[in-house]
């Protein structure tokens, strides 16, 4: 959900964009579904930004990502 959002961070006239398995960020549908036909999983999904911002709010923030490096007894 972060890669979505530094998309939409990045956008900022966009309010709606698909992305493939992959990963990949499209701003119209179609592109998004000729794309997907390339890959082993053809699924697109739709994404607001509204949706987005609202479940990254939602998600803790320790759970973005861990760095044994931050651990304090870390060398």
């Amino acid at each position: 959900m972060k890669h979505a959002q530094g998309y939409f961070d990045n956008h900022n006239s966009v309010d709606k964009l698909y992305f493939t398995s992959d990963n990949l960020a499209f701003f119209d549908e179609q592109s998004a579904v000729n794309h997907a036909k390339k890959l082993d999983d053809e699924t697109v999904t739709e994404m607001t930004r509204e949706k987005v911002y609202s479940e990254v709010e939602n998600i803790a923030p320790d759970a973005w990502e861990y760095d044994p490096l931050d651990e304090v007894d870390a060398e």
